[in-house]
C-alpha cells in the first residue's frame, strides 16, 4: 500500500478538517434559528461591532451571488474540484503554499456541495456589522481565504519553484548522463575482445 506523500496528506487533512467545519458549524446555526419555510428571526452576537449571526438561504454562488442557477453551480464546482484534485495530486512537490491554499478552495467547495445536494441551498449565516457585505460561511470563507494564498503562491514564489524545478530536472539529466558515461567504459573492452577473436 502506497503511502501519502506529504503534499497529498496535508491537503486532505486541511480539505476533510474544511467540510468538517463547515458542515458543524451549519449543523449549529440551523438548529439555533429553527427556521420555518426558509425564514428565520433568529440572531446571535459573534463578535461586537465586527460580526454577528443570523440564518440565511443561499440557492447562488459564494456570497449569494447569481441565485437561482443551482445546477449551473453545481456543475461548475465539479469540474473545479476535479481540476482542483488533478492538481493537488500531479502538483503536490511544487510547493507547501500551493497545497494548502487549493485544499483550502477544494474543502470550501465541498462544503457548499453538500449544501446544494442535500438541501437545494446554501446555509449562510455570517453578517458583518462593521461594512454592508454579503452574508456568508465557512466554506465562502475557506474558498477567499484559499483563493488569496493562491494569489500570493503565484504572484511571489511560482517564478521560484519553476527555477528550483527546472534545476532539480537539469541535476538528474546531468546524474543519468554521468551513470552513462561510467557504464559505457565497462563494455568498451569486450567489445574490442569480440573484434580481436574475429
Amino acid at each position: 500500500m502506497r503511502t501519502l506523500p506529504y503534499g497529498d496528506m496535508l491537503a486532505a487533512i486541511i480539505a476533510i478538517l474544511a467540510v468538517v467545519a463547515d458542515q458543524l458549524s451549519k449543523y449549529f446555526v440551523v438548529n439555533a434559528a429553527n427556521p420555518v419555510n426558509g425564514e428565520s428571526d433568529w440572531s446571535c452576537g459573534f463578535i461586537p461591532k465586527v460580526m454577528s449571526l443570523i440564518y440565511e438561504e443561499n440557492r447562488g454562488a459564494a456570497f449569494s451571488m447569481l441565485s437561482d442557477k443551482r445546477w449551473v453551480f453545481m456543475v461548475f464546482s465539479v469540474i473545479s474540484m476535479a481540476i482542483i484534485v488533478f492538481l493537488l495530486v500531479k502538483e503536490y512537490k511544487r510547493h507547501t503554499l500551493l497545497n494548502v491554499s487549493l485544499a483550502m478552495i477544494l474543502g470550501g467547495g465541498i462544503g457548499n456541495m453538500i449544501d446544494r445536494i442535500r438541501l437545494g441551498y446554501v446555509v449562510d449565516f455570517f453578517k458583518t456589522e462593521f461594512v454592508d457585505f454579503a452574508i456568508f460561511n465557512v466554506a465562502d470563507a475557506f474558498i477567499t481565504v484559499g483563493a488569496g494564498l493562491l494569489a500570493v503562491y503565484v504572484i511571489f514564489f511560482e517564478t521560484k519553484v519553476e527555477k528550483r524545478l527546472a534545476a532539480e530536472e537539469a541535476a538528474k539529466k546531468a546524474e543519468s548522463e554521468q551513470s552513462i558515461a561510467e557504464t559505457e567504459p565497462e563494455k568498451a573492452p569486450e567489445a574490442e575482445e569480440g573484434n580481436e577473436n574475429g
